[in-house]
């Protein structure tokens, strides 16, 4: 995948200009996703501000989380027939447009892996009507960071959530550096907070660490994973289970990545780029996240090969 850092678009306030095109009209842009998710509003804060730097003309209708995906499936239906592009949020999103594409530019975010997902064959190239950013990124970055942090791990266990579509991906992605790294591999698909407290208690005399996957019941949930069981090492595929007891999880941006989506939305709303013009975004510098004091409680030291990729 092309790494992109984002554009810089020329801005001529005086004549209402952006990059030769004329704000004649508002262009109308909704927003929708189904099912809680903190990662979405961390994105979309970050797309709202950077529209309201380059692109004042795009005025965006946000829908509340909405409760269901027939919820979510009638909302973008309006959205085809009243909107010049549409926003959809999460990996949900993401998998229901690639068996329902959409016929007018629609910008996805806060999902896994596009491709993966469905949605998008070519990510330097999208070949549909669908560009956006992923938060996805290489798992043997990671990888080569956790065994830093955890010189003696030999074996892990992946916690994921039942049903949700970035669970195979996680998965998948796990299972193939465990193989590559010669690292036992364990993990569990779970349905409610008690079934992954009890695949941590049935499972932790026996791996070296468990691995939150990027999936809100785990994210959103950790602390109670970790004030339980606090000897047990955790890390994560997100930043906000690092704030909750995690030690560490090297994590792309949300609000970069929000960012990012607002000047995809310009390109393709605003300057008259082809969707395909427009590479899906990834994070060209994620992060390291640890918690220090987690380190200090667990007796582990911080590598200097990595001290100055941490943010505490």
């Amino acid at each position: 995948m092309r790494k992109l850092f984002g554009l810089t678009l020329a801005v001529a306030a005086v004549t209402g200009f952006i990059a030769g095109t004329a704000w004649t009209e508002d262009i109308q842009v909704g927003v929708a996703y189904f099912g809680k998710s903190g990662m979405s509003e961390r994105v979309l804060s970050g797309m709202k501000d950077k529209l309201n730097e380059i692109a004042p003309a795009i005025k965006v209708e946000y829908q509340e989380a909405l409760e269901n995906e027939e919820a979510f499936a009638a909302v973008v239906d309006r959205f085809q027939k009243e909107k010049a592009g549409m926003v959809i949020m999460r990996s949900g999103g993401a998998e229901w447009l690639a068996k329902n594409p959409p016929s007018i530019p629609t910008f996805i975010g806060a999902c896994n892996h596009p491709a993966q997902l469905g949605a998008v064959k070519n990510l330097d190239a999208p070949e549909g009507n669908i560009t956006g950013v992923t938060y996805f990124l290489p798992r043997e970055t990671q990888f080569e960071i956790f065994k830093l942090l955890i010189s003696d791990m030999d074996s892990l266990f992946l916690l994921t959530e039942e049903g949700h579509p970035s669970s195979d991906i996680d998965e998948a992605e796990t299972k193939a550096l465990c193989t590559k790294m010669g690292l036992k591999y364990n993990g569990k698909k779970c349905s409610s907070v008690d079934d992954v407290l009890a695949a941590i208690d049935a499972n932790k005399d026996s791996v070296s660490v468990f691995i939150i996957g990027s999936q809100n019941l785990l994210m959103e949930n950790t602390d109670k994973f970790t004030a339980k069981y606090p000897d047990e090492i955790f890390l994560a595929y997100a930043s906000e289970p690092v704030k909750s007891g995690a030690l560490g999880g090297f994590v792309a941006d949300d609000y970069k990545l929000g960012v990012f989506l607002a000047q995809s939305m310009a390109d393709v709303l605003v300057n008259g780029k082809q969707v395909s013009e427009v590479p899906v975004k990834v994070d060209p510098d994620p992060k390291f996240f640890v918690n220090v004091k987690v380190a200090e409680r667990l007796g582990i030291s911080i590598p200097y090969e990595i001290q100055d990729l941490c943010i505490t």
